[in-house]
C-alpha cells in the first residue's frame, strides 16, 4: 500500500515538472515573437537567459534569447558625430582662407588708429611745461650776477626766502616804475635800491643760490604777488605780504 502511494507521489511530481517546463518554453516563444517583429526599428544582440536553480534540477537547458534595442539613441549619436565633424571642417577651412598677408594688412590698418589714440592719451596725461610768469630768460652772465646778489642779500635765509628775493627782482623788471633789464634794476641809484651791488665782486655764491634762481626761472614758484617789490629786515611799507626768515616782503 505504501509503495503504491509513494509511486503515485513520484508520478505526480514528474507530471508537474513536465507541465512547468512546457509552460516556460511557451513563455519564451511568446516573448521572442514581438522582438522579431521589431527588428526593423532597432538592433539585435544575443544573451543567455537566466534559469532559476529549481529549473536546473529539472534539466531545462539555457537558451539564447534576442534582445531588441531602439535605434533612436544610435541615430542621435550619429547625428551629433556628423554635426561635430562638419563644424571642425568649417573652422579648418576658415583658418586656411585667412592668410598671413590678410592678417598683416589688418594689423597695419589697426596700427595707426592705436598710435593716434596713444598719442592723444600721452598728450592729455603730460602736464604742460611750467613757465615763469614774467617770461624772463637770463644769460649766463646775468645768472652769475643775480646769484652774487642773492648770496649777499640772503645767504643765511631758507631756500624759499632766496626765491622770494629773485621774484622781487623779476617783479621790478616787469614793472613800469623800474628799469627793464637785470643789470639796470640791480644797479639803480637815486636812491640806491640794492646796496649789495657794490660788493658783488666779494660774493661767493653756492649751488643753493643757483638752484633758487633756476627754480623761479622754471616757473616752479609763486611766492609773491606781481606788485610785491620790496624786502628788508623791517617792513618798508604798511602792506606786508609775507615774512620769510628775517625778511619782510611788502608791496
Amino acid at each position: 500500500m505504501r509503495k503504491r502511494i509513494l509511486g503515485a507521489a513520484v508520478l505526480f511530481s514528474f507530471i508537474v515538472s513536465l507541465t512547468a517546463a512546457s509552460n516556460m518554453k511557451e513563455d519564451v516563444k511568446i516573448k521572442e515573437v514581438p522582438a522579431m517583429e521589431g527588428l526593423a526599428a532597432g538592433s539585435i544582440r544575443f544573451a543567455h537567459s537566466f534559469t532559476p536553480e529549481s529549473d536546473e534540477k529539472t534539466g531545462i537547458e539555457k537558451k539564447e534569447s534576442m534582445i531588441v534595442t531602439s535605434a533612436y539613441d544610435d541615430d542621435l549619436m550619429q547625428e551629433k558625430i556628423r554635426t561635430t565633424k562638419e563644424t571642425q571642417m568649417e573652422e579648418t577651412a576658415q583658418a586656411v582662407q585667412e592668410t598671413p598677408a590678410e592678417q598683416n594688412a589688418q594689423t597695419v590698418q589697426e596700427a595707426p588708429a592705436e598710435q593716434d589714440a596713444q598719442i592723444v592719451q600721452e598728450t592729455q596725461a603730460a602736464p604742460a611745461s611750467p613757465e615763469n610768469r614774467w617770461h624772463i630768460t637770463l644769460s649766463p652772465d646775468e645768472t652769475e650776477l643775480l646769484a652774487r646778489i642773492v648770496w649777499l642779500e640772503s645767504q643765511g635765509e631758507p631756500v624759499k626766502g632766496q626765491q622770494a628775493v629773485v621774484e622781487v627782482v623779476f617783479n621790478r623788471m616787469r614793472s613800469d616804475v623800474y628799469p627793464d633789464t637785470l643789470y639796470e634794476v640791480l644797479s639803480q641809484k637815486n636812491p640806491v635800491q640794492f646796496c649789495s651791488f657794490k660788493n658783488r665782486d666779494r660774493a661767493k655764491p653756492t649751488q643753493k643760490e643757483y638752484d633758487s634762481i633756476q627754480q623761479v626761472l622754471d616757473g616752479k614758484t609763486r611766492i609773491l604777488r606781481d606788485d610785491t617789490m620790496y624786502f628788508s629786515t623791517f617792513p618798508l611799507t604798511e602792506h606786508v605780504e609775507v615774512k620769510i626768515g628775517g625778511h619782510y616782503f611788502c608791496y
